[in-house]
């Protein structure tokens, strides 16, 4: 065997998802030698689709922050091998689209157009709207936003070409510092632009969300990759396999196993004493992971571990909850200041394009009621654009994304426990109940479309061991103490975390972002190691001599 080989430090990667495949990638690119364990029988995590009848079902991506060359994300997405010169971007035809009773506002990707619209139909908010498409105008990328600090956002920023001068930007920015959707929407005369904001993410979100977006939009920067969540995967997959990584698919981990605690006495460079963490665990200066136990029995090791798996059930279930740093322990414990949010999810086969919706549109509809939640709007996507895959010629997939909430995770959660049948029944009638109002609102579609499938918060702690469901970050502002996590973990020297929500604002190029940064901290870690060798060699030496 060749010896360089022999040599490689070891990388044991929990969860194949975004962000353990990016680290498990650039793993291999570092010269590690990397093992991915994944839960479910097929990698991808949230990023992830299935097929159903023949049609296919994208549960991730709306759009993909990083379709235009040259900015960081694109960067990012470049170096694992998803984007490249000759991939095909999908431009969308508009970035959102919402009716108010007969009246329909846009997000063109051509920002005056949106503006001359949204004036023309609310004239009384033309303040308003000026001031969100002039900040909307400025062209970000969102990898900026997976940075270490606030102070990075800001350097980031400021590395990016604006079309508005600094100082500007900042007058008309200042305005939406820690300001939520719902304070957001108050702020409009016109109950479309109202729903417009509502209807892009939950009030609680900070107006940020939307604005930034769009202006992600406008920059070329939040179009598609023709095949969406599907091929997405699938290349990232693909590309760690080539790379040489290893993935094991179908395989849970179920406990992370520690070394004792390791204490280093001053006297001595050369004395170690092992003990156990009992009363003198203040004086702690490290313990390892000595390997993982998988749930079918078999215990592995290696030099490295990556986290990269829900962040809470990473402490709660592998790690050890007294590892958890402060910051995430508040999240978790303080339930009304940080909110959870999922969605209840629905697919429809078409037998048409459906092209009277060529991207998004969300409508006013009768009461329906989906967990402890009261809808009176539904938003409908067409998937036809995505490509050939998504269903057979002229036909189409639409889906519908109905918010959902930590209770809501609970209710679904107490109905499935309680009996599964009648857990299946309840989300059938809804999904029903949601195809009469499409069909009511689209008249010429009705007999054409049928449900494919149906899923729901508890859906995600299933399959992903996403807390309460939430396959979305939990909500922080950008300037909040708990907007970003460290990814080592303190008293433990070889674990590192992986996962968007580490980071804000979360998203596909975060986790990506994490992933590759937990490689990079195992590299310093590795570099560390060899400078504390040569300087012990350098004064044994000395000694010698």
């Amino acid at each position: 065997m060749d010896s360089s080989k022999q040599n490689r430090k070891k990388i044991i990667i929990i969860g194949g998802g975004v962000a353990g495949l990016s680290a498990g990638i650039f793993a291999q690119k570092a010269g590690y030698d990397s093992v991915i364990y994944e839960k479910n029988g097929i990698a991808g995590g949230s990023l992830s689709g299935w097929y159903r009848e023949g049609y296919a079902i994208d549960n991730c991506i709306h759009w993909f922050t990083g379709t235009e060359k040259g900015t960081m994300t694109n960067d990012l997405w470049r170096e694992l091998g998803v984007i490249d010169d000759n991939t095909s971007i999908v431009k969308r035809d508009y970035f959102w689209a919402s009716e108010y009773y007969g009246e329909v506002v846009h997000l063109w990707p051509d920002a005056e157009k949106t503006r001359a619209e949204m004036l023309r139909l609310a004239p009384k908010d033309a303040d308003e709207i000026n001031a969100f498409i002039d900040f909307a105008c400025i062209a970000n990328d969102a990898v900026s936003f997976a940075k270490n600090s606030p102070g990075e956002i800001v350097e980031s920023i400021n590395s990016v070409r604006k079309i508005i001068p600094p100082k500007e930007f900042l007058k008309k920015s200042i305005q939406y510092l820690g300001m939520t959707n719902i304070t957001w929407a108050k702020r409009f005369k016109s109950p479309l632009l109202r729903s417009l904001i509502l209807d892009f993410c939950p009030g609680e979100y900070e107006a940020y969300w939307l604005i930034l977006s769009y202006s992600f939009y406008l920059a070329g920067n939040g179009d598609i990759i023709e095949g969406g969540s599907i091929k997405v995967a699938n290349t990232l997959i693909e590309n760690y396999k080539k790379a040489g990584g290893t993935l094991v698919t179908g395989c849970p981990v179920s406990k992370i196993k520690l070394s004792k605690a390791v204490y280093i006495p001053v006297i001595s460079d050369k004395e170690y004493r092992e003990t156990e963490d009992t009363d003198e665990s203040n004086k702690i200066l490290d313990r390892k992971v000595k390997g993982i136990y998988l749930e079918n029995g078999e215990f592995v090791t290696a030099d490295y571990y990556i986290v990269a798996c829900d962040v809470n059930y990473a402490f709660n279930e592998l790690i050890g909850k007294k590892y958890a740093p402060l910051s995430l322990k508040e999240i978790y414990k303080d339930h009304l200041k940080y909110t959870f949010y999922s969605a209840f999810q629905i697919a429809f086969a078409v037998e048409s394009e459906f092209d009277e919706v060529p991207d998004s549109l969300t409508f006013p509809c009768s009461l329906i009621e989906v967990g402890f939640q009261k809808v009176k709007r539904i938003g409908v996507k067409n998937y036809r654009k995505y490509g050939d895959y998504i269903a057979p010629k002229g036909h189409t997939v639409i889906q519908v994304s109905i918010d959902q909430y930590e209770k809501d995770f609970r209710y679904w959660q107490r109905l499935y426990e309680k009996d599964p049948e009648d857990y299946a029944r309840v989300k059938k009638n809804i999904a029903l109940a949601v195809l009469g109002e499409i069909e009511k609102r689209f008249p010429k579609e009705e007999g054409r479309i049928r449900l494919l499938d149906v899923w729901t918060p508890y859906s995600y702690k299933k399959r992903n061991n996403d807390t309460y469901g939430s396959y979305m970050r939990f909500i922080t502002t950008a300037l909040s103490v708990n907007a970003f996590l460290p990814q080592d973990i303190k008293g433990i020297s070889n674990v590192f975390l992986a996962g968007h929500w580490l980071k804000y604002p979360g998203g596909l190029p975060t986790a990506a972002q994490t992933g590759k940064d937990a490689v990079g901290l195992i590299t310093a870690a590795e570099e560390k190691k060899d400078i504390v060798k040569d300087t012990i060699k350098k004064i044994v030496n000395e000694i010698i001599v």
